[in-house]
């Protein structure tokens, strides 16, 4: 056999069954990722690296052939999309794509906010003066804040207003730092927040925001992390994190 071939063979096996992965997760979830990592790397061989930004952001450095082996975007069309372009030149199966959450949108305020106050009424307080929401051309949780404000006929209004987040963690930061009087964010950002100064979303106003993991290769831990994902154990993490199961 030709030596080239045998050195090829070697790599690839080894890559194949290396116990490191890169894992490629849209803001919102960061938080629970740090979560479920410890017991994933407890209860396997593995360990994960975590990499975070906007979903399209991050669809852009894999589309750029950044190292990523498993991604965990906020959305189900980008996953989607890359698994159609990627599937046959890496023999990946169906078990490559997984809904394994359903992100919820909430409106948080620095200011406390009336219990017996609508959305619509709130946001007509004078003392808002800025709001942010993340990128909606980037972060699903963006084009869900935008679709939000649409359905309360007020995204014209408050248009000029808006500071937008490169990502759903940048836009909780303006809101945190009082850069910004309030604005639209993840629920698994604000659960251990004043509940005073959170508004749940109707659902109705904006897309369901289901989230999608797409494993972009073979490798052992790639695929034991896709399991995982899917066990008791890291469905009541990412329940009690402030998502709704598929």
């Amino acid at each position: 056999m030709n030596v080239l071939l045998v050195i090829c063979l070697l790599f690839n096996a080894q890559y194949s069954h290396s116990n490191d992965i890169n894992v490629a997760v849209a803001a919102n979830f960061k938080q629970t990722l740090q979560a479920l990592k410890i017991p994933f790397e407890n209860s396997t061989h593995h360990s994960i690296k975590i990499i975070s930004a906007s979903t399209g952001q991050l669809v852009q450095q894999i589309s750029q052939h950044a190292p990523f082996d498993v991604f965990l975007a906020a959305n189900i069309g980008h996953p989607q999309l890359l698994w159609q372009h990627i599937h046959e030149q890496r023999d990946l199966g169906l078990d490559a794509l997984n809904v394994y959450a359903k992100g919820r949108l909430v409106f948080y305020s620095n200011l406390p906010l009336a219990p017996n106050l609508s959305l619509q009424d709130i946001l007509k307080d004078k003392r808002y003066l800025r709001l942010s929401i993340a990128n909606p051309h980037l972060a699903p949780y963006g084009a869900a804040a935008k679709q939000t404000l649409e359905c309360l006929d007020m995204y014209k209004q408050w248009q000029p207003k808006l500071i937008f987040g490169q990502n759903i963690a940048q836009t909780f930061q303006f809101i945190d730092s009082k850069s910004v009087d309030g604005g639209f964010v993840a629920m698994s950002q604000v659960l251990n927040k004043d509940a005073s100064h959170m508004r749940k979303i109707d659902e109705t106003c904006y897309d369901d925001i289901n989230q999608m993991a797409l494993r972009l290769n073979n490798k052992t831990a790639s695929v034991a992390f896709m399991h995982f994902l899917q066990s008791k154990t890291a469905r009541d993490i990412i329940q009690q994190n402030g998502y709704r199961l598929p």
